[in-house]
């Protein structure tokens, strides 16, 4: 792609684009599409899998994604406040314990905490805001991993890398404004640009329809 000139950014969050998503489904591994409403008044998704035609529903399924366990307690032992626990688990079926054996930054006896869970879907996250399932579109570099939602989004991100000029919304939930600085740097343009082009390659959504 050759560079423009110019990138008008409307200050869209990450979420603009989560109305088509392409995950890997988690009973056969390959690629199947979220189809959801990203509105948080309407929040509501479902998911077909190309592959073995294995569906989910948002209300039904719950979270499958990265789970953050935090909790805290005075240390039993000494009254020191407080002990710290804060784990992360990259799906739900790595939860073994809802509990967690933490030594006390004072005297490092061990307590053991009470854990409180809560979806890990931050925004570096590759995994899609409904269930959390792996995202299919992604690709290595040498400088950390590219990946996007759908067609979409990579196409956005390829008018935004080949960009001389990027001007628009510079608000702290501009997606733009949120990428790492490695994707913006125009000393790297030409690595992002060519793994952009591999996702747009194997992207699903312009190329199959649940209803074919």
């Amino acid at each position: 792609m050759t560079a423009v000139k110019r990138y008008v950014s409307q200050g869209h969050s990450l979420l603009h684009w989560a109305v088509e998503v392409e995950v890997l489904c988690r009973r056969c591994g390959r690629a199947g599409v979220v189809r959801g409403n990203p509105s948080w008044r309407q929040w509501h998704a479902t998911f077909l899998c190309q592959g073995c035609g294995h569906r989910l529903e948002t209300g039904k399924i719950p979270w499958q994604g990265p789970v953050l366990a935090t909790g805290r307690r005075p240390c039993g032992f000494c009254g020191h406040q407080w002990v710290h626990a804060e784990q992360r688990f990259e799906t739900v079926w790595q939860v073994q314990s809802e509990t967690a054996q933490v030594p006390c930054p004072n005297c490092q006896k061990p307590n053991s905490v009470d854990l409180s869970f809560s979806r890990d879907n931050r925004e570096d996250s590759a995994n899609d805001p409904y269930f959390g399932l792996e995202l299919a579109l992604k690709q290595d570099t040498r400088l950390g991993t590219l990946w996007a939602f759908n067609a979409e989004h990579i196409h956005q991100l390829k008018r935004y890398t080949a960009a001389q000029l990027r001007e628009g919304s510079g608000t702290k939930w501009s997606y733009f404004t949120r990428l790492p600085s490695w994707i913006k740097s125009a000393k790297h343009r030409e690595q992002v640009l060519k793994a952009l082009s591999k996702l747009e390659a194997r992207a699903l959504t312009r190329k199959w329809s649940p209803n074919q």
